[in-house]
């Protein structure tokens, strides 16, 4: 099983300072054996230093880079269907989880213009490209349910979805159609014809902007790497994990089992349940149930994504955390079965997530 390392250094306007940022990483790297160190996204950071001497003892170098969220004023914001701006997630954590449109071409150009602008002399091996979805419940129901604007939905009509029949459902007291009814593979199935075909649509569109960027990142000869959510959660925002797998090197789904922050199981179940909830969709345990486990952060679920990562377009290291934080609440008994339980499986191996510069646990 091989082993990734994740070290994030700070968002774009963070100074980051700590001088011991290439000491952790060459002891860790040489600890675990890892085969790659991913770290971002800070600009206050010698990459150059820390790329040159991790490719020394064997480690490729990925440049940890938000995509859909984290440029602020600079990138355009989704709208959600009743015609209003996106809203930053409910979380504790330190960044920033306000989504912009995935279909703009000007927010897929920021990406690439701060890698130009701050990165591309640094001399990484890829890019790791973070936040490539749409909002999710944490960020409230609206938002949750995908990008309206314009241009999204013109992709949308030509996808044979009747934005105006759309939206005259959603006024409906029961929106029990947005409740999936069937499960196939790392896919939801539902019940409505239209919300079938606009759950499919949404995840056309993330896959071919995140096809469009690893395009334009493989002419700058680079890698590439995605962070995806876990599969019970991931096609519900966006992710098709295996199309978006045929635009890349790696992937790593977060199947974060005790974080209490975005990306989570734990909360992104909790948030889901609630926001449907209060929502006219009382979903229950029905993720659960087409899952065929009592808990969607339990050790039968886990196995169970596992299997169906198994035989994508490309290596799949499962997101493994392994920070002792308030927001996740990891132990060692933790981190070993599931270590345990990626080995079992035809799994690359796992990500350990999402900062290794802080405090870890690790066997």
């Amino acid at each position: 099983m091989k082993t990734i390392l994740q070290a994030f250094t700070g968002g774009f306007n963070e100074a980051f300072l700590d001088k011991n940022v290439l000491t952790k990483l060459k002891q860790l790297s040489i600890k675990t054996g890892a085969s790659k160190v991913i770290i971002g996204w800070s600009v206050n950071v010698s990459y150059k230093e820390i790329v040159r001497e991790l490719s020394a003892i064997g480690c490729e170098v990925f440049l940890w880079l938000p995509v859909f969220a984290e440029y602020g004023t600079q990138a355009i914001k989704a709208i959600d269907y009743q015609g209003n701006e996106h809203l930053n997630a409910q979380t504790k954590a330190a960044d920033d989880f306000t989504f912009s449109c995935p279909s703009k071409k000007e927010n897929q150009d920021i990406v690439l213009k701060y890698y130009d602008d701050y990165f591309s002399d640094c001399g990484f091996h890829g890019v790791f490209l973070d936040k490539i979805r749409f909002s999710s419940f944490g960020n409230g129901f609206t938002s949750a349910i995908g990008c309206f604007c314009d241009e999204c939905q013109r992709f949308y009509t030509a996808k044979g979805i009747d934005i105006t029949s759309f939206k005259q459902m959603m006024k409906k007291p029961d929106k029990s159609f947005l409740i999936p009814k069937n499960k196939e593979k790392m896919k939801y199935e539902f019940e409505n014809p239209l919300i079938e075909r606009l759950f499919k649509a949404r995840a056309d569109l993330i896959s071919l902007s995140v096809k469009n960027l690893s395009v334009a990142f493989r002419k700058r000869d680079l890698k590439i790497g995605l962070d995806v959510f876990a599969p019970s959660f991931a096609y519900l925002f966006g992710q098709d994990i295996s199309s978006l797998a045929e635009s890349a090197d790696f992937i790593k789904p977060m199947i974060y089992r005790v974080t209490d922050a975005p990306a989570g199981i734990p909360y992104e179940s909790r948030y889901l349940k609630e926001e449907l909830k209060n929502n006219g969709c009382k979903i229950d345990n029905q993720l659960e149930k087409l899952w065929s486990c009592q808990d969607l952060a339990g050790d039968d679920c886990f196995h169970q994504q596992l299997v169906e990562l198994q035989n994508n377009a490309c290596e799949v290291y499962s997101g493994l955390e392994v920070n002792r934080v308030e927001i996740c609440k990891t132990n060692r008994e933790y981190v070993e079965t599931s270590m345990e339980e990626v080995t079992k499986s035809n799994l690359a191996g796992v990500v350990l997530s999402w900062n290794v510069l802080e405090d870890i646990v690790y066997p």
